[in-house]
């Protein structure tokens, strides 16, 4: 008798993420009826892993006659979620208690993602928002040196967490990696000087290393006065009315975009210095991490803008996007 090959897993590609990678592949096995070496190819994991997997989750009594997890509707959710919108990766962790820790609850899970994908060399390509802010109080201390961290928008000339070059500089500083940032106010007061700034070698060269990332990992706002981008004046509130008017319902890298994710024809779009959301679209793993009820209209149109493979969220949030007509 042959033996039995092991999977073809992909020995560069990262492992799936999940809320729950053991209740992950018990689902894939016993719900979806997928076989153990279908379920390692799907998760990128080796044969093995997902067997012992498995058997592990019988002894702990995570599977009986049923999949007896509390997780177990976060990973339906997930599911669901990743064949509704193309995911590679839904990733729904439970909504907190108190609204006021939901980027936290998000922000644990991006620090835990960047664990597991950000390794040796990657080049990881970051925007800015209170949720990536708060991954980094999950963040491991690591040396990576030959890894890269982007900053995908400018800078703010006060140093608070809202500075998205801050939160990128910060999470090289966490990964030991080399930094790179767009050395420029992330609004401009006229479109000629964005194209002026773009053309200088410096910034240039970050644009083309955002580029060639492995990976991006951003979030996204929504249009309303309690948005980060209006509430600290990033731009001025008094512009919120004739933006909806053009069609926005998000933004994304403080662009403005309408319900299809492309940019409106407003004049602030010309004024922004930060990675355009059609150029991080072609990077091969866009990540974007978000929550909350207000958010809904805004993730639907985010996930569209950069072509997101993964959506990291909260179980509220994802029950809503599940309700939502795309």
């Amino acid at each position: 008798m042959c033996p039995t090959r092991p999977a073809a897993t992909d020995p560069a590609a990262p492992p799936h993420a999940s809320s729950d990678l053991a209740v992950k592949i018990a689902w894939l096995y016993h719900v979806e009826r997928m076989t153990q070496e279908a379920v390692a190819q799907h998760l990128n994991l080796s044969r093995i892993k997902v067997m012992r997997s498995l058997a592990s989750s019988v002894a702990e009594r995570v599977i009986v006659t049923t999949i007896n997890a509390r997780s177990l509707s976060q990973i339906e959710m997930e599911r669901t979620l990743e064949r509704r919108w193309g995911l590679t990766n839904a990733v729904v962790v439970p909504t907190p208690a108190d609204p006021a820790n939901l980027e936290r609850a998000i922000g644990h899970a991006v620090a835990a993602y960047i664990e597991d994908h950000v390794t040796g060399s990657t080049v990881l390509a970051i925007g800015g928002g209170a949720t990536l802010h708060a991954s980094l109080d999950f963040m491991r201390a690591r040396e990576l040196p030959e890894a890269a961290v982007i900053g995908l928008v400018g800078g703010l000339p006060h140093a608070r967490w809202i500075n998205p070059s801050i939160v990128a500089s910060r999470v090289a500083r966490r990964l030991g990696a080399e930094s790179y940032q767009i050395t420029a106010p992330v609004m401009v007061d006229a479109p000629d000087l964005c194209a002026r700034l773009w053309a200088l070698p410096s910034l240039r060269d970050v644009r083309e290393r955002a580029a060639a990332a492995d990976l991006a990992i951003l979030t996204v706002g929504e249009m309303s006065p309690d948005a980060t981008i209006f509430r600290h004046g990033i731009v001025a509130p008094d512009l919120l009315p004739s933006l909806t008017e053009a069609g926005a319902v998000a933004n994304v890298l403080s662009y403005f975009v309408d319900a299809g994710g492309a940019l409106v024809d407003h004049e602030v779009n010309r004024r922004i210095m930060a990675i355009p959301p059609a150029e991080v679209a072609r990077l091969p793993n866009v990540v974007l991490a978000a929550g909350g009820p207000q958010k809904v209209e805004a993730i639907l149109a985010a996930l569209k803008s950069v072509k997101a493979r993964v959506l990291i969220s909260d179980s509220d949030t994802a029950a809503r996007l599940l309700e939502a007509d795309d």
